[in-house]
């Protein structure tokens, strides 16, 4: 075919493509690579589609051979690290990154990328000083005052964080995404009033903006706000494109009949919507036991990881399952004025990847280094939940660290996590109500089997018995931490740290045991996993008995 051709076949593919009508454009690009037509483009436009239709793998083979077509373009290298920081792969993203920005320093959006993944690596200081020096080069460009806000929420200094939100409204006071997440930073520190006030502004902007529905749908009062809750019953599903946004509304709708204790229709959308997402987000529960198992069988292998190397408390990790009432003992231990909450922070899983070359050996300075480019303070909390799976290294190979175990009532944590919609990755399973009841045994069991190994450095807190016994429960928590008492604790929702998980809304009120037994009201669609606790003898009842 000659080059003539070729061209011509291209633009038809460009023009495919601007149409939306990705089959046709990826046939034509797939057939010009055929031909060894290697024009960079044909691959950076092929790549993009990849991407739209997450494939991920095939894109990044794709802007690789765009790279050695032409390795003085930065697109490819800032589509590359765009990608790969997007699918968590954030240590082979900053060199992309970098190449891109070095390629080209008036490309934005490269600098705008590198401190992202700069926040993704833990490295909230050369994430500040970078986006410092983006502002400067693209004064203009409020993107960068937005991206400041979220290092300085990151790192727990609101006001600063609230001041660069600001100055990213004040040059584009109708970007949707700046004031969602100024809205939902809102939440997270516990200004309901306003986060409720700029979740309405993103949608006079996008009345379809389904995050800010859903949001909505979690945080008002059905009884004070009724033009809202009138609003999302009345959405149309057919509104919406894509069976991410359809199925974010139905989860929308059933927490509004929830509030409305209307739980036949409740459970209806959210069923609906928990199929729906099944579609776009398959169970991921094989590969978490999978991954889980290897770690257990590659440590109990090993001596070293045999006996706990505690010396005195600096590191304390909360892990469970979503829902089971970590957020609250976060809040409670963070009442300590000398306790910083990390949150769900990935340093952990850094510190891990960097230690590898050492064998481990240098995990604990390398975690400690980490901890403090966030605070300062004698102690943190870390609740990245997933941190259970590598439990004999927080015990082994942090020599500063206890792990508190948070569990509660199987069907209440199972329902809970059904009707939470997660954004991130990780907790796909969640939506298969069978799916999570023998996840939620298999996690028990593995730290059943920790828990024996490590004994002291692990603490199993029932959040049944934290809400129905509050000062008992802590009064034990806070001894086991060797924390001095002060009735403080007993008042979390009171805490001055910032909470930006599922359970920011509730860890904002009192304790109590309001949810408990909750499960009984959606007892129609919890009858299956039901049967799978019984079978395995599972009962609120039986877990002394199983923890001992």
């Amino acid at each position: 075919m000659s080059n003539k051709e070729n061209l011509n076949l291209y633009k038809k593919a460009v023009n495919f493509q601007k149409k939306g009508d990705f089959i046709q454009a990826s046939k034509i690009y797939s057939d010009l690579i055929k031909n060894q037509f290697r024009n960079e483009e044909i691959f950076i436009n092929y790549a993009a589609i990849c991407q739209f239709m997450n494939k991920p793998n095939d894109a990044i083979l794709l802007l690789k051979e765009a790279i050695k077509v032409n390795p003085i373009n930065p697109v490819p290298f800032f589509k590359m690290g765009y990608i790969l920081n997007n699918n968590g792969r954030f240590y082979e993203a900053l060199p992309f990154a970098k190449k891109a920005i070095d390629l080209n320093t008036n490309l934005w959006q490269g600098y705008h990328n590198l401190v992202k993944i700069l926040i993704n690596l833990n490295r909230p200081n050369e994430a500040k000083l970078e986006a410092i020096n983006a502002k400067k080069l693209f004064s203009k460009n409020h993107l960068f005052d937005s991206l400041l806000g979220d290092i300085h929420s990151y790192t727990g200094d609101f006001k600063e964080a609230i001041k660069n939100y600001k100055n990213a409204f004040s040059k584009s006071p109708n970007d949707e995404d700046t004031l969602y997440t100024f809205a939902n930073f809102s939440v997270g520190i516990g200004n309901k009033k306003e986060s409720i006030y700029f979740f309405n502004k993103v949608l006079k902007i996008n009345p379809l903006h389904s995050l800010s529905i859903y949001s909505l749908s979690t945080i008002i009062d059905v009884e004070k706000d009724e033009v809202i809750k009138n609003k999302i019953n009345n959405l149309n599903l057919l509104d919406f494109k894509s069976n991410y946004d359809r199925y974010t509304i139905l989860f929308s709708k059933s927490h509004i009949f929830h509030k409305l204790k209307d739980f036949d229709k409740s459970s209806k959308f959210l069923k609906e919507g928990n199929d729906l997402k099944l579609k776009v987000r398959p169970s991921n529960i094989k590969y978490l036991i999978n991954f889980s198992e290897n770690i257990k069988k590659e440590t109990s292998k090993d001596s070293s990881f045999d006996v706990s190397k505690f010396k005195n408390l600096r590191d304390i990790f909360i892990v469970g399952l979503p829902r089971s009432g970590s957020t609250l003992v976060e809040s409670i231990i963070g009442i300590n004025e000398n306790v910083f909450n990390l949150g769900e922070n990935s340093i952990f899983l850094n510190a891990f990847m960097e230690s590898k070359k050492s064998n481990f050996y240098e995990m604990d300075e390398i975690y400690s280094r980490y901890a403090k480019n966030f605070s300062s303070k004698k102690f943190t909390t870390n609740k990245m939940l997933s941190n259970y799976m590598h439990i004999p290294y927080l015990l082994t190979k942090l020599e500063h660290s206890k792990v508190i175990y948070t569990f509660r009532n199987p069907l209440d944590n199972l329902l809970s996590m059904y009707r939470a919609k997660f954004n991130g990755s990780g907790n796909e399973y969640s939506s298969s109500l069978i799916d999570s009841a023998n996840y939620y045994i298999y996690q028990f069991q593995l730290m059943r089997f920790y828990k024996k190994k490590y004994r002291e450095n692990i603490y199993f807190l029932s959040y049944d018995k934290l809400v129905n016994y509050p000062e008992t429960e802590i009064k034990k928590l806070v001894t086991w931490l060797g924390f001095n008492w002060d009735d403080s604790y007993l008042y979390p929702y009171k805490s001055k740290q910032g909470f930006f998980t599922a359970s920011n809304v509730q860890v904002r009120s009192p304790i109590n045991n309001k949810s408990v037994g909750g499960w009984e009201k959606y007892s129609q669609i919890m009858r299956e996993p039901l049967k799978i606790f019984t079978q395995n003898n599972f009962s609120l009842d039986s877990f002394e008995k199983l923890i001992n």
